[in-house]
């Protein structure tokens, strides 16, 4: 300031007012401790509850401020809380969890003659007890059926079910697996002896009408009474059983590395389905959504089914989608482990999660997401230019090849590297961290 306006301050200040043209309630609730100038008793300006002003009139420039120390600890601690919302230009360490690596790989123990025998590798997934619980329930299921439709004419088939056992069940799927493989338009054609679609393994394996039979009845469902009779609402009710079961025996028979990968899959499915979905870029475009954590090598860890939007008990500020994704890795946090995700679950929030769990993320990252630094996501850049920031351990990064990419990640520290075509010919500068996600 000035000395000529310092002069006008002091002489603003010093000059007497009449009491009789303000209020005594004038700014009380503002201010606990204004009063009137007639009626204080120190003619000094005052500074503040927590501050001292000292002024002398001969000199102006001599001024004193001391500042308490329970402000300098308020001070220290906005200081403090505001590091983790501003946005900065360099590198930090990154956060070693120490993966154990140790225990990772595959936990079966596979006899030799298996090499011979694939079936024994199948069965210690689809164990034992999944079987017996298809067949129980398949059996309790078309008695029901047959005993259901009536009136029946003499020697009708659909007066009697023959019950299944498990060889049963499993030449029933293994005539569904080979069927994935060998095209059929219907299903009676693989039973066919027309040259244009007879298959010699399924006619000898069952007849065509005892399939469609089984086929009718199969189910999972009807083996716990109690489930049969609930009246909670459940979408996948009729698969629930036989579906936890075999994700538990996923997780049993492989312990993961330290990367992960987070995303959807679609099952093709163009029935009626109140939870069917499109999917535009998907090879099947409609059926049923799975979200699904793999290994590298494309092993299912965990997966959920999409049923459709529910109500669903938020913690917090969390979002819905960072609820799935703490539903899906639950198994897997506090373990150092690196998960791999698009653009449809990374966020800002979900990344300060997930480090709180010894949990690293990688992925890109929508431009809209709350949180984003917005002079990355507003840069005009232009092919082969980038621009990153840092919050906490959180970098965020832009680069541009022939339209912006926007990344995340708290396990690489975003910087550019000199990359080849299939050609072989030098491109331009890549992304350090975009090469990863690629690769």
């Amino acid at each position: 300031m000035s000395r000529n306006n310092i002069d006008k301050v002091r002489k603003y200040l010093d000059e007497s007012f009449d009491s009789s043209d303000f209020s005594d309630q004038d700014d009380s609730d503002v201010d606990p401790d204004f009063s009137l100038p007639s009626t204080r008793q120190d003619s000094s300006p005052r500074a503040g509850p927590s501050h001292t002003f000292t002024n002398t009139e001969s000199d102006t420039s001599n001024e004193s401020f001391e500042v308490s120390s329970s402000d300098n600890d308020d001070y220290n601690n906005a200081n403090n809380n505001d590091d983790d919302d501003q946005w900065y230009e360099n590198w930090e360490d990154i956060p070693d969890f120490q993966f154990d690596n140790s225990m990772s790989g595959i936990k079966l123990n596979i006899p030799d003659s298996a090499k011979k025998n694939p079936l024994q590798i199948f069965e210690m997934l689809w164990t034992r007890e999944i079987t017996d619980m298809v067949v129980s329930s398949t059996n309790n299921y078309g008695v029901k059926l047959t005993s259901q439709i009536r009136p029946h004419k003499k020697h009708c088939r659909a007066a009697e079910f023959k019950k299944v056992d498990a060889e049963e069940i499993y030449k029933f799927l293994a005539i569904c697996l080979l069927s994935g493989s060998v095209k059929f338009s219907v299903i009676r054609d693989m039973f066919s002896y027309n040259p244009l679609y007879y298959h010699p393994i399924i006619s000898r394996t069952m007849s065509g009408r005892r399939f469609e039979q089984i086929l009718r009845c199969f189910s999972v469902e009807y083996n716990d009474p109690e489930k049969v009779n609930s009246t909670k609402y459940d979408p996948i009710k009729k698969i629930e059983p036989i579906f936890k079961k075999l994700i538990n025996n996923f997780q049993l028979a492989y312990i993961p590395y330290e990367c992960l990968s987070l995303d959807e899959s679609l099952l093709l499915h163009r029935g009626r389905l109140l939870f069917r979905q499109y999917m535009r870029l998907k090879k099947a475009r409609y059926g049923i959504k799975f979200f699904e954590l793999c290994t590298p090598d494309g092993f299912v860890l965990n997966m959920e089914m999409y049923k459709g939007k529910r109500e669903e008990i938020q913690v917090g500020s969390t979002s819905k989608i960072n609820s799935l994704v703490f539903r899906i890795l639950e198994a897997f946090l506090d373990k150092g482990h690196t998960v791999f995700m698009d653009n449809y679950y990374n966020s800002i929030s979900l990344s300060k999660e997930l480090l709180h769990r010894k949990t690293h993320t990688t992925g890109t990252l929508r431009s809209n997401r709350k949180g984003n630094p917005k002079c990355v996501t507003t840069k005009k850049l232009k092919s082969g230019d980038y621009i990153w920031r840092r919050q906490g351990k959180i970098y965020v990064s832009k680069w541009k090849d022939k339209r912006d990419v926007l990344a995340i990640t708290t396990k690489y520290q975003p910087q550019l590297l000199s990359s080849k075509n299939r050609f072989g010919n030098e491109k331009k500068n890549q992304m350090k961290l975009l090469s990863i996600i690629i690769t």
